[in-house]
Parts: C-alpha cells; sequence; structure tokens
C-alpha cells in the first residue's frame, strides 16, 4: 500500500468509469490513488443494462440475461430476438462492492473519500492535485468529473422495483419499449422481470429540459393498472437517473489528464448505454500505459457515421416524437436484429448501417443529414 501522497496514476471519480479502470490496475507495478469527492460510494442502486457483444471480467455479476425483448405500442407488439447477443443486467451496488473488495486486498490501490479535486496545476514532470489542505502528485490523471454546462438532451427515468402477490410476469420477455400512451413526448415504459413475480418497471422519457413531475411513481401505478388490473403488489425499492445525451462531448484530453466515463464521449447519445463502453475505454487505457501521457487521444469515442446517425435521431425525438415512436416499431419489425443490436451497441459493420439506414424516415433523415433541420449537430 502507499504510504505518501505521490503516485503513477490518480483517477479522480469512483463511478463505474474510475472503478473500472482501477479493477484492471489491482496488483499491477503500479501506485494508483482514486479520489471520491463523495463520503461513501452512491448508496442509489442502479441496475445497468446492455447486450452482449463485447467481454468483460464482469460476467459473474450478470443479475439476468434474456434472449427475447418486446417492443409495442397502441397497434402491435414485436418480438426481437437476442439469442446471439444475449440482453443482459448487473446490480451497481453488486458491481461497486466487488471492485472495493479487489482495491481493499490489493497492493497498490488507495481509495480516498471525501476527497473532491479543488485545483490541477502542472509542475516540472508531474501533475499537482489540491485536495482540501493536502496535495496529491502523480504522472497522469484520469478524470471522470461532469465538464460540460449544457446538453442537448437527457434521457430521464423513474424505476420501481414490483413484488407482486400473484405470478404475473413473463419472466423469458422483457417489455423493451411500450410505447402504449398518449403523451406527445418521447416516452416509454421498460419491464425487466426477474421471476414471475418481481420486476423492475421504469418509466423513461426524453426531454431538454427536466420534469419532475415525470419522475414519479403515478406513472408506474398507472403502468400496472392498465397492464394487470386487479392485481396487488408493493413497490420495493425505487431507482432514478438522467443520462446526458449528446453528440458534443467528446474525449478530448490534455496530455497529462484523460477524460473517462459519461463525459468523456462514453454514452451513446441516442441510447444512453454506456457501461459496455466503459469497459471498452478501459481495456483500451490500460494498453497504453505508461507511456499514455506521450498518446495522442482521439477526440471522438464514437465514429463519425454513429454521430451523425445521433444527431438526426436526437432532433427528430426533439422536433417529433411520435414521428420517431412509429419510425423505431417499424425499424423493429424489419427482422433485422443482430444488426440493430450492434448498432444499438456500438458495434455495426457497414452492412448494418446501411440496413438501419434502410428502414429509417427517408424524407426525415434526409432533411437532418443536411442541416435544414435540428439543434444538436454541428
Amino acid at each position: 500500500m502507499c504510504t505518501n501522497n505521490n503516485y503513477d496514476y490518480i483517477i479522480i471519480g469512483a463511478g463505474c468509469a474510475g472503478l473500472s479502470l482501477a479493477y484492471r490496475l489491482v496488483n499491477t507495478k503500479y501506485k494508483v490513488c482514486i479520489l471520491e469527492s463523495n463520503e461513501i460510494i452512491n448508496k442509489k442502486n442502479k441496475l445497468w443494462s446492455f447486450w452482449d457483444t463485447y467481454k468483460t471480467p464482469f460476467n459473474h455479476l450478470v443479475k439476468k440475461k434474456w434472449t427475447e425483448l418486446l417492443i409495442k405500442n397502441n397497434y402491435k407488439e414485436i418480438k426481437i430476438n437476442c439469442d446471439n447477443y444475449t440482453y443482459q443486467s448487473i446490480d451497481s451496488h453488486d458491481f461497486n462492492n466487488y471492485i472495493l473488495d479487489k482495491i481493499k486486498k490489493s497492493n497498490n490501490i488507495e481509495i480516498k473519500f471525501s476527497s473532491k479535486v479543488e485545483n490541477i496545476k502542472k509542475i516540472k514532470n508531474k501533475i499537482s492535485l489540491l485536495v482540501g489542505k493536502n496535495t496529491f502528485t502523480c504522472n497522469h490523471i484520469f478524470d471522470s468529473r461532469p465538464n460540460i454546462k449544457k446538453i442537448f438532451m437527457r434521457q430521464q427515468f423513474f424505476g420501481a422495483y414490483v413484488l407482486s402477490e400473484e405470478n404475473i410476469f413473463n419472466v423469458n420477455r422483457p417489455m423493451f419499449m411500450d410505447f402504449s400512451n398518449k403523451l406527445d413526448k418521447f416516452h416509454f415504459n421498460y419491464v425487466l422481470p426477474f421471476s414471475e413475480n418481481f420486476a423492475l418497471i421504469e418509466s423513461t422519457y426524453f426531454s431538454s429540459k427536466k420534469e419532475k413531475e415525470m419522475l414519479d411513481l403515478n406513472y408506474i401505478d398507472e403502468y400496472m393498472n392498465i397492464n394487470y388490473k386487479g392485481k396487488k403488489y408493493t413497490i420495493e425499492k425505487t431507482e432514478f437517473g438522467s443520462i446526458p445525451m449528446d453528440t458534443n462531448i467528446n474525449s478530448m484530453s490534455e496530455k497529462y489528464i484523460t477524460k473517462i466515463g459519461s463525459f468523456s464521449g462514453a454514452t451513446r447519445a441516442s441510447t444512453g448505454y454506456t457501461f459496455i463502453n466503459i469497459q471498452k475505454q478501459s481495456d483500451d487505457l490500460v494498453k497504453l500505459l505508461p507511456n499514455i501521457s506521450s498518446m495522442k487521444t482521439k477526440k471522438n469515442f464514437h465514429p463519425l457515421v454513429l454521430r451523425k446517425m445521433d444527431d438526426i435521431f436526437l432532433n427528430i425525438v426533439s422536433e417529433n416524437p411520435n414521428y420517431m415512436k412509429n419510425a423505431l416499431m417499424n425499424l423493429f419489425d424489419s427482422k433485422s436484429h443482430e444488426s440493430q443490436i450492434r448498432f444499438l451497441s456500438d458495434t455495426p459493420s457497414i452492412l448494418d448501417i446501411f440496413k438501419i439506414i434502410f428502414y429509417l424516415p427517408k424524407i426525415e433523415f434526409l432533411k437532418y443529414s443536411f442541416g435544414f433541420g435540428g439543434k444538436n449537430g454541428k
């Protein structure tokens, strides 16, 4: 264990990105310190869900896997086959505890809570960080802190873990998107069943501003009353969150500071999926050590074609949410599910991208492609 405040690497923030990177540095030759501004790791558990398109060291933490998903509106229901890319979930509480235990047992990593970084400056060949009355030094910093004040749109959600007295959930078929509502905004319900009587039900919406009335149990109760009328249930716990969705978040870093996590652009702007991208990012960064300060990091996490398509998606959602709901229904009805999953998971082939474009609304796609609408793209 390190005995002074001089390290090879300092990680700012003990969220998913900071802990994922730290895990890969456990028991290596590098002295590492994690500086976390909070007194403890966030107690607000969240469920991170993703398709199995990239192998991570956390497969044993997966809470549940599914090979089918459903998407529906008021008129039809579509089954999405994901046999080859199972949809799965990890509980943030399990993830945090697992990595914190590894760090505790390691001989090279420290984590310091209640340690807010107030200033960073370069001194000769070292980086100096001021934390309260203490000074820390290192060769390179990995920084997960937010650094953007204005976000084009946010994916905001309120979820409840519902325990029913009867077996009412189809444990093999989560409801990926249920657009069966009359709200004039991009809103859907999301149901992940962990057993026949226990499920996470989330009310999710995309908006450029916070709408507190949407973060309410009333939407969960309404969904239960419509879909499981008369069934008795209790709410075991709740979760909520807000995911930044903007293609102008980039990973441009300074020579001795590398951005990581959502505010490095790891969050996919059109979907909010982040967990797998953070794992990819962590694997890539470790490969650059110990010469990372002399390496030129890429400006954008996602390739141009995906950023452009995400721009189009977000602009249509912003200006015509009902149009985009119908477009997504048509897209998933095309049966090219593996192409769609790879596209949503940031691993599409050129053929996958052409398939997606083929099923998108042509007039709207062309309109936003050539800059005749929308505010997000640059």
